[in-house]
């Protein structure tokens, strides 16, 4: 599934691994690397500062005003990026602490139906930082005897040390004494608790502080204190009437203001923590641990979502870390992503690498993305272009439209001129002497020697009538043509195969007609352009330089173009060629809209390809994204966590029904 492309140059896999195996492993208690961290961030902080005192002195006093403000600012960014890059730190080792308690092959009974009374649980007494360690590597050069203290590494290493260490954080486990704890039984009177005690240990984590913080009890229980008077008047029993009922307004917006209220509370979580200069999504995962409240729609349903709050922490640390691209008064849709389309995506990728193969046996491959308009077609099919190119794919986008229907064969043709334009241009670079990438050099050459050796003459003259780049490409045999015109030579000519090929140009018949109608080319001249395009992507691609043709709205496309396609995709055994040389790789993709696709025209073309025994077709249907799918689309747009925007996607999803183009209508309304 991965695209990217590998390296060149292998590393020395030997000197790695000796590199390797000359760094020290160890094993250290949690507070102790919290204390190591803590160190390390006033280390940091003390450096700056003595720098900034010492370059003070080599300025004059006349300048010391004026520089006075850029100075603060400078620092504290400077003061920001350190602490954030210990918060980060902490980050990484929360994670790795909470991939420990939600192990997959943790014993999972939280139901307790499967409860077994010899297995060993760990309790809610357990999640504490005395009762967990960390799993280390020494920088190279560094190693101590026995098993270190905190403050002995401390005392050791410097700085820039002690930051290796911190981000050589491999592994975190229970200690020796828990080691064969596994699995929880949670129920839900301690559930409340145990995000608490995980709130707890994430607070001295993040801050170093190892005391509770100021004002905060666990939950115990106790009558429900935001029950209202009127409530309890009635037995405390809940209010029954209708949400949008104007008591029921009354309730929910106070609750929503009491809640708020607590955010605001200076001596609260939050407060604390932001008084730390911790980033805000940090502050807001402590804080929401610690003030678990069971009637939240916001509350941490289970440890996976802890669990992914930290990895989109750690994923995308610009927006959830260094806040650097926040901007609240905006939705900012992220168009490079692709959301709830995993396995659509997977199916793709599997499809489109199977084409090289299937070229051995003459097999065409077809992809068909079905959908909605706005689903999400398009962007799923060039979602991978960039990782096509790398692994050296060429890729020919068209994008038929309604209004070029009654120009046939003009989508298809401007495409690929495009790409022969690209190729023209290298060749012009290199005729004027402009330096060209070696790579580009060879394949240009290639390609025009490959096509001459493919088409005749007479062929490539015809095709430059669809294709006027060829007329630039292949100067010398427009200039022959035209002499041996002048000369009265005949208008016909034989390939190397004896196939019969047209010389003169491609003219475009009357358009005016019916859709019914079954050609708007005469046979002769459409059998004669399907071989001529027949040839040419024999020419332009093989199994080393395969090709991904990508058909965009092909429910707009004319009937000349979906009889082109379908002879370029089910005519491929037949041209006569060595099956080991001249061997075609080309890879179909196409997209079309449900509502639009059940035209006679696209049913003819994927009927033909469909009962054709040299093709083979790949169905996505894409229909509305799913809650997850949605909830991440919303999230990054708001640059919140997915827990905290889940309530706002049930919503959404519910009047888009899932829609990519019509969430983000909904959500600039």
């Amino acid at each position: 599934r991965d695209l990217r492309p590998y390296s060149k140059q292998s590393p020395n896999m030997t000197a790695v691994a000796e590199e390797c195996d000359s760094m020290q492993s160890l094993i250290l208690p949690l507070q102790e690397w919290i204390q190591i961290n803590v160190t390390h961030q006033r280390k940091s902080l003390n450096a700056l500062s003595q720098e900034a005192n010492s370059t003070e002195d080599f300025i004059s006093p006349a300048s010391k005003n004026e520089r006075s403000d850029c100075k603060s600012d400078d620092a504290a960014r400077t003061a920001k990026h350190v602490r954030t890059a210990c918060a980060s730190y902490a980050t990484r080792v929360a994670k790795l602490l909470i991939d420990r308690l939600v192990r997959s092959d943790d014993l999972d009974i939280s139901d307790g139906e499967n409860h077994n009374e010899d297995v060993e649980l760990i309790e809610v007494d357990h999640i504490a930082t005395k009762n967990f360690v960390v799993s280390i590597s020494c920088p190279n050069g560094v190693k101590f005897t026995g098993s270190p203290s905190a403050s002995e590494i401390i005392q050791q290493l410097d700085t820039q040390q002690m930051e290796s260490i911190l981000k050589e954080s491999a592994e975190v486990k229970l200690v020796p004494s828990l080691q064969n704890k596994v699995g929880f039984q949670i129920d839900e009177a301690i559930k409340l608790e145990f995000y608490q005690k995980i709130g707890l240990l994430f607070y001295e984590l993040f801050t170093g502080n190892a005391s509770q913080p100021p004002h905060f009890c666990f939950n115990e229980d106790s009558d429900d204190t935001s029950t209202t008077n009127d409530d309890k008047e009635e037995g405390g029993r809940k209010d029954e009437e209708e949400p949008g009922s104007e008591k029921g307004r009354r309730k929910y917006a106070a609750t929503d203001a009491c809640k708020a209220l607590k955010r605001l509370d200076l001596s609260g979580p939050m407060a604390m923590l932001q008084q730390m200069s911790l980033p805000m999504s940090i502050c807001r995962l402590v804080a929401d641990l610690l003030e678990a409240d069971e009637g939240d729609d916001c509350m941490f349903r289970s440890l996976n979502d802890v669990k992914a709050e930290i990895s989109q922490i750690l994923e995308e640390p610009d927006i959830f870390l260094h806040e650097e691209t926040i901007t609240p008064t905006s939705i900012d849709f992220n168009d490079c992503n692709i959301y709830g389309r995993s396995k659509e995506l997977y199916n793709l990728i599997h499809a489109i690498l199977q084409a090289p193969h299937l070229s051995e046996s003459n097999i065409s491959t077809v992809v068909l993305i079905g959908g909605d308009a706005g689903a999400g077609k398009s962007k799923l099919a060039t979602s991978i272009n960039s990782g096509l190119r790398n692994h050296g794919w060429n890729i020919l986008s068209c994008k038929f439209d309604s209004l070029n229907q009654n120009q046939p064969l003009s989508t298809i043709s401007s495409t690929f001129n495009d790409f022969f334009q690209n190729i023209a241009t290298t060749k012009e670079k290199l005729h004027e002497g402009i330096h060209v990438d070696v790579v580009d050099e060879q394949y240009v050459n290639q390609l025009l020697e490959s096509i001459e050796n493919h088409l005749p003459a007479s062929g490539i003259v015809a095709l430059s009538k669809l294709i006027p780049s060829f007329r630039s490409l292949f100067p010398e045999i427009f200039r022959r043509v035209v002499i041996d015109d002048d000369d009265g030579s005949g208008n016909e000519d034989d390939d190397e195969e004896g196939n019969q090929c047209v010389t003169g140009c491609i003219t475009y018949p009357n358009s005016d007609t019916d859709d019914d109608s079954d050609c708007l080319f005469p046979d002769n001249i459409k059998n004669q352009i399907h071989y001529l395009f027949q040839k040419l992507t024999h020419a332009i691609s093989n199994p080393q330089a395969p090709m991904m043709i990508f058909l965009d709205d092909l429910h707009w496309a004319d009937k000349e173009s979906l009889d082109l396609l379908t002879s370029l995709i089910t005519d491929v055994g037949h041209l006569g060629m060595d099956a080991d040389l001249d061997r075609r790789c080309v890879c179909f993709v196409a997209t079309y809209r449900y509502n639009e696709g059940t035209n006679r025209r696209v049913e003819k073309c994927v009927h033909a390809i469909e009962n054709s025994n040299v093709s083979q077709v790949t169905y996505l249907n894409l229909d509305g994204m799913g809650e997850q799918g949605t909830n991440a689309m919303i999230s990054d747009a708001l640059k919140l966590p997915t827990r905290l925007t889940r309530p706002l996607s049930d919503v959404v999803r519910k009047k888009t029904l899932g829609n990519p183009f019509y969430v983000k209508i909904f959500m600039a309304m």
